[in-house]
């Protein structure tokens, strides 16, 4: 190893001063660039860099999910600049929607309602419940003279989910004569659905249509023998937010109401084999035969929030969790399998607003700033960018300001450098 002794500066008597003052310079220049690149590294540790499971890892039965859709409805004032939805602009005449009535599905039927202060109350800035409301009215419109029912559908802007549990948060219309959707959709022979009709509810009953549709048969209108089955709830869903979830595995498809389980299919030759994307859709064709109608009033469907923690099929994001799910196991150290696969919260019972505090009400991993628990997944939050996606700007401006300040420091001593002048402390 060498000695300073050992390094001889160009001027020759003056290299230990140098030396000195070269090291000096690089203390303090590594010490800025601590400060500035490691912007990031003042947010919190990362947490869930392996994924989302349903109950925990320890558990036999457990499922783990590499991504997270998370939308928050009681937040969000303008679903436009939302980019996990594309709401929907189409129509179907009556004879294509099978029904006395076409559909039309509009824009103007998607109105948000987003919460004055949830840690108050649950009202919107509107009044009523806040959340995103899917319209039907009441009064058909004329299109080319046919009387059509305008509807609401709101898709997923990705489609690449293929095994996964899904989840929203829900209040039906008083008003009968409405169909609510909430499927995961590949094809009319690849679909996991799940659809309440408001004229099955009553004061003390609600029916919930499950419905898988297979590749190896069955159609909309005629299911296949055990593909198909109707659960009876002993309330009326229009009283109260509830939440609905299906979850998608290998071995199962399960159907859940507020956590409690109501089906499951385990014949793995009936499940969907591409991956697909998830559908909410509040409609009415006046077909006295499935969702009545037209409504008795105008219909508004509330939804509070969509969950969604999926498997990948894309190449690219599937790559994205094996570098950041192996650079974490990587680490070690303090780092435990429960910081690295994140457990889904699944509470038994319906979801709470009103009445609670705020850590009792619904969970997202999105929102949850303190847990940092969205690494290199693509989310959105009404206050704009995710913490993970702020991060990686602050990573991106992080090495801009990194170039600048060692440009110019070259700039400012490269005519000292080759003196073997010694540098003063510069910070």
């Amino acid at each position: 190893m060498w000695q300073t002794d050992d390094f001889i500066s160009p001027s020759g008597r003056n290299g230990m001063a140098w030396l000195r003052g070269y090291g000096v310079l690089l203390a303090s220049l590594f010490s800025l660039v601590s400060r500035v690149y490691c912007l990031p590294a003042l947010s919190p540790s990362p947490s869930c860099e392996c994924g989302y499971s349903v109950n925990a890892t320890s558990e036999p039965e457990h499922a783990v999910f590499t991504d997270l859709l998370e939308s928050d409805f009681t937040r969000i004032t303008d679903l436009s600049a939302d980019t996990d939805w594309r709401p929907q602009v189409w129509e179907l005449n009556p004879d294509a929607a099978l029904g006395p009535f076409g559909r039309a599905v509009r824009l103007q039927a998607v109105i948000p309602n987003p919460a004055v202060d949830l840690t108050a109350n649950s009202s919107g800035i509107y009044g009523g419940h806040a959340g995103l409301n899917l319209l039907v009215p009441h009064d058909p419109i004329l299109i080319k003279n046919l009387k059509y029912l305008i509807g609401a559908e709101l898709d997923t802007a990705r489609s690449d989910m293929f095994h996964g549990t899904f989840r929203i948060g829900y209040r039906t219309t008083k008003y009968p004569g409405t169909c609510f959707g909430f499927y995961w959709y590949h094809d009319d022979k690849q679909e996991i659905d799940i659809e309440l009709l408001s004229r099955q509810s009553n004061d003390s009953t609600t029916l919930v249509n499950l419905v898988l549709h297979t590749p190896v048969g069955g159609t909309n209108q005629e299911a296949l023998p055990g593909t198909y089955t109707v659960a009876s709830l002993p309330y009326d869903t229009s009283d109260d937010i509830h939440e609905l979830r299906f979850d998608w595995t290998p071995a199962a498809i399960s159907w859940y109401h507020d956590g409690t389980l109501l089906w499951t299919i385990t014949n793995t030759t009936l499940f969907p084999r591409m991956p697909g994307h998830i559908v909410v859709t509040h409609w009415s064709n006046g077909n006295p035969l499935w969702s009545g109608g037209p409504p008795e009033g105008n219909s508004a469907l509330l939804l509070t929030y969509v969950k969604a923690y999926f498997n990948s099929s894309d190449p690219t994001r599937q790559a994205d969790y094996n570098r950041r799910c192996g650079a974490a196991k990587a680490a070690g150290g303090n780092v435990g399998e429960q910081d690295r696969v994140c457990e889904i919260p699944s509470p038994v019972g319906p979801p709470r607003y009103d009445g609670v505090s705020a850590d009792a009400l619904p969970y997202f991993f999105s929102n949850d700033v303190a847990r940092n628990a969205t690494v290199n997944q693509t989310v959105y939050n009404p206050a704009g960018k995710s913490g993970a996606a702020a991060a990686a700007d602050l990573s991106a401006l992080a090495v801009v300001q990194y170039t600048v300040i060692v440009c110019g420091l070259t700039l400012m001593f490269a005519p000292r450098l080759t003196a073997g002048a010694a540098f003063p402390l510069l910070f």
